[in-house]
């Protein structure tokens, strides 16, 4: 079901994209901030907790490989995973393709742990699974993560792609980058003789969205005044992210 809701979320997302097209760059300032810090509040209050409460001692050593891994990836994707990007000079098919690789890239990896996460009852926080054992409160970041971005791709694609056909046929490629990510964790974690592999998949992509959420949150390019619209919905997110599952 899991895999049914990431796709069809993301893709309605696309289509909405496109059917606003730039009007929805003036909401972004405010989505990407709540969704940032919401993720953000769910990494330091869940996930972390579920990482360190078996003595591992590589585990903060894979969460800095993500984070790297993140940085270089980033070299391709010119930083979409943000909700925005860094590209300069005129936008080519030919610049897009490797934008596209890296975000997909990007999705596919972070949905490694999605399927393989599995309940412990030495964790002092009450998860709740969805099916096959995926963790709800990680379902939740890359889904509240990931559709900005989609709606960031769209309007990227819309400004390149005359050809409708072209656009829509690499939006569902990256709309399945996710689900293939969370099938190819599980298979990979349930027939891997590593009993560690799905922890070490969740350290790497923590570390990857921790890179994502500070550099969004310490961004300083705002005026004074949007500085204060950022902290109330940094403040909004981190409070969202606290009362959803408690502490």
């Amino acid at each position: 079901m899991y895999i049914i809701i990431l796709a069809t979320s993301v893709v309605l997302i696309g289509l909405i994209a496109d059917v606003l097209k730039e009007k929805l760059n003036q909401y972004n300032k405010y989505i990407i901030p709540l969704s940032v810090s919401f993720v953000l509040s769910l990494i330091c209050l869940h996930i972390f907790p579920e990482l360190f409460q078996k003595p591992n001692i590589y585990i903060g050593l894979f969460i800095l490989i993500g984070f790297v891994i993140q940085i270089i990836l980033e070299l391709l994707s010119k930083g979409i995973e943000h909700g925005h990007i860094h590209l300069h000079g005129k936008l080519t098919e030919t610049k897009v393709i490797p934008i596209f690789f890296g975000i997909s890239l990007h999705s596919f990896i972070e949905a490694l742990p999605l399927n393989s996460i599995h309940q412990t009852h030495d964790h002092v926080h009450e998860h709740y699974d969805i099916e096959d054992g995926i963790s709800l409160v990680y379902f939740l970041m890359i889904l509240v993560h990931k559709l900005p971005v989609a709606a960031v791709l769209m309007m990227l694609f819309n400004r390149v792609f005359n050809s409708n056909i072209k656009k829509y046929l690499l939006f569902i490629i990256f709309a399945l980058t996710a689900p293939a990510g969370a099938v190819f964790g599980k298979y990979f974690s349930s027939n891997s003789n590593f009993a560690e592999i799905s922890t070490i998949f969740l350290a790497v992509s923590t570390g990857m969205l921790l890179h994502i959420t500070t550099l969004l949150i310490f961004e300083d390019h705002h005026s004074s005044n949007d500085k204060w619209k950022n902290l109330i919905l940094i403040s909004l997110g981190f409070i969202i992210g606290l009362i959803s599952f408690g502490i």
